[in-house]
């Protein structure tokens, strides 16, 4: 066999010349043949080198490429300050990108390191900051500890009016050195860490201003920077409103470099303008607001990624315990709980886009296992609480049996006395000569005695005359008493109207479901009033006097379990949140066990406590959705505690890339 090879091989290469002679040899069906052959040698060899080199590589992100987030915001003005964005939803986002905090969410909604490079804490009371050594501002200037101290002291002064004062009033902060900062609080707290979460500025370009001029300051809108990009350019339109701001990688940055080069935020006037520019190719991301999401043609989206997420939030209906009696019965709230459908509420105004509250703590959101109970919708058991609390025909009446057994004159007082003057109040709306300018007291007095004349000298016949009285006599004795308990026996009776009033906002969200609770609850006989507020109407007239019956509102918890300001009953009152007013000793327990790092159990506990004594009925979680063009790659859904946080790792988002072994 090797013998045959040998012959068969040849014993050199075919010299230049006698390739040329090999299309010759060869007939024209072997010429096809052999030219097939080759281009299949060619390509397979192609292919091959290709799949050796995909084997031997991997695809990573490459630095290039922008990103445009479109935003329906019209304003001349942008306040792009850590200390005051929390008022606004887009100067919220916009601050996310360009500061950092000391510490920072992760994906899984852990609190972590980010400026600071450790932090020890002695019993949650003492929190101990050091901060990274290549930590930098966007201008080249060193960061320290001065500008932590610098931003919650002025955060703490009253003049700069900084909406997170209330969260740092009882929080001592000191200099240990130029990289160390020690936090003291007034009593422990397993929440403060989220407190330094906190975006910081810098000491060296605000430290010169007075509270009046920081508000107003150029570096509010361009502002010196910690975080991936850092300002650029803005532009006006021709209305006078921004158009639009970019921003720019920040080559200070003490991370990794981001991979995109360039992030910029447009301004539209309306949702219509946003959505015309998204089908442009304007933009490459957008989000929709709660009150569009129902009826958003998600179709039409066809190049962008739709991401649904949920924050830590819900919208619900907050009683005001605190108002009229009917509210105060947990009879009553249980009814109105029983008789809400919220599967249609979720159908009918979310269109599907949402979950199912069940309780004010939505502890799955946090990781805590909880154990969910499905809210139950029985109109008839409704119906039926509403009849043992004695409600027939939209009313339910009540009889007082009190009546009036004592001899009063000048200088009694007590409970006799001013249901004495009630009753003369109330028989003086026939007759206004009988106790003009008359007050409840409690104490009985010159205009007592002759009230009390005047109405014996009304009723002479059954009072006086049987006892040859010439006049009054100014006393409440025996045949007196009688005759009030005769006319004033209605006025102890009371009727009860089995109508409430809910107010909300003017949203076009919150007002489809205020209807559609309204229709649910009068299919069970509770007679339902609207009433719409403007959000500054909301927050002035009706929140912080807690002037309401019952409240739709949404609201946003924090990034870790803190119940204690929405529930405890020191937070009633305005500045406070706790605006139902809601009162119970265990609760407030437990609530301060929770504050001061005690067993996750516990949450069971209250929650059982708060969801039995009724306060509100939680309805509904919605989605917020996030579009992304499919060309913007590297974004993590995780975990997210507000909106903002949606561009947690936009250092990390790409566009571009390459292939590297």
């Amino acid at each position: 066999m090797l013998h045959t090879l040998k012959n068969f091989w040849p014993k050199k290469w075919p010299s230049k010349s006698q390739w040329k002679k090999f299309p010759k040899a060869l007939t024209k069906k072997e010429i096809t043949f052999f030219s097939l052959l080759v281009v299949v040698c060619t390509f397979s060899f192609f292919y091959a080198s290709i799949a050796f080199y995909q084997q031997i590589t991997e695809t990573v992100p490459a630095h290039g490429g922008s990103y445009r987030e479109g935003m329906v915001q019209a304003t001349r003005f942008l306040t792009l300050n850590p200390l005051y964005s929390s008022q606004s939803e887009v100067e919220r986002d916009i601050v996310e990108v360009l500061f950092a905090g000391l510490m920072r969410y992760d994906k899984k909604g852990n609190i972590v390191p980010h400026l600071a490079e450790k932090y020890e804490t002695e019993n949650n009371e003492i929190f101990d900051v050091t901060l990274r050594e290549d930590t930098y501002w966007s201008d080249g200037e060193k960061m320290s500890a001065d500008d932590v101290l610098f931003t919650v002291k002025t955060i703490q002064n009253p003049d700069f009016q900084s909406a997170l004062r209330q969260r740092w009033m009882d929080v001592d902060v000191e200099k240990l050195s130029d990289k160390k900062v020690r936090f003291i609080l007034d009593a422990p707290s397993s929440v403060f860490l989220e407190n330094l979460t906190l975006k910081i500025i810098p000491m060296h370009i605000f430290e010169g201003y007075s509270p009046r001029d920081f508000r107003f300051s150029i570096y509010n809108m361009q502002p010196v920077s910690s975080g991936p990009y850092r300002f650029r350019e803005i532009k006006e339109g021709l209305d006078g409103n921004i158009d639009y701001l970019r921003l720019e990688r920040n080559p200070h940055y003490f991370k990794q470099k981001p991979f995109l080069e360039e992030v910029s935020f447009f301004f539209y006037r309306n949702t219509e303008d946003l959505l015309r520019a998204q089908k442009r190719g304007e933009i490459d991301g957008f989000t929709i607001s709660d009150s569009l999401s129902s009826n958003f043609p998600f179709e039409e989206a066809r190049s962008f990624v739709r991401h649904k997420l949920l924050l830590p939030r819900y919208f619900s209906v907050f009683f005001n315990l605190q108002s009229k009696e009917i509210i105060s019965e947990i009879g009553f709230r249980k009814a109105l709980s029983y008789a809400t459908n919220k599967e249609e509420l979720i159908e009918e105004v979310l269109a599907g886009e949402g979950v199912e509250i069940n309780s004010p703590l939505i502890l799955d959101f946090y990781g805590i296992e909880n154990i969910r109970e499905k809210h139950v919708y029985d109109p008839e058991k409704a119906k039926e609480l509403l009849k043992e609390l004695g409600f027939e025909n939209g009313k339910r009446e009540t009889k007082d049996p009190f009546s009036f057994t004592e001899d009063l004159k000048m200088g009694s007082q007590g409970e006799e006395v001013r249901n004495l003057q009630r009753c003369f109040l109330y028989l003086g709306e026939e007759d206004e000569d009988l106790y003009p300018g008359g007050e409840v007291t409690g104490f009985f007095d010159e205009d007592e005695k002759e009230a009390v004349v005047r109405f014996q000298e009304k009723y002479r016949e059954e009072i006086l005359d049987p006892h040859n009285f010439k006049s009054g006599t100014g006393m409440v004795a025996k045949s007196t008493r009688k005759k009030l308990n005769e006319v004033c026996e209605n006025l102890f009776n009371e009727t009860v109207a089995l109508e409430i009033k809910l107010t909300t906002l003017d949203d076009p969200m919150l007002e489809k479901t205020a209807n559609l609770l309204k229709k649910q609850w009068e299919d069970v006989g509770i007679k339902t009033t609207l009433d719409k507020k403007n959000t500054v109407e909301l927050k002035e007239d009706v929140i912080r006097p807690r002037d309401f019956e019952l409240l739709l509102f949404g609201t946003m918890l924090t990034g870790v379990v803190n119940p204690l300001p929405l529930w405890h009953s020191t937070k009633i009152d305005d500045p406070g949140i706790n605006i139902s007013g809601y009162e119970n000793e265990s609760a407030d327990a437990l609530l301060e066990k929770i504050i001061s790092g005690e067993d996750e159990e516990i949450f069971l506990d209250l929650q059982e406590i708060i969801k039995s004594d009724v306060p509100g009925i939680f309805l509904y979680n919605p989605y917020f959705n996030y579009f992304l063009s499919e060309k913007i790659k590297g974004f993590e859904k995780g975990v997210i505690v507000n909106s903002s946080k949606r561009f947690r790792d936009i250092d990390r988002w790409y566009i571009n890339t390459r292939r590297v072994l």
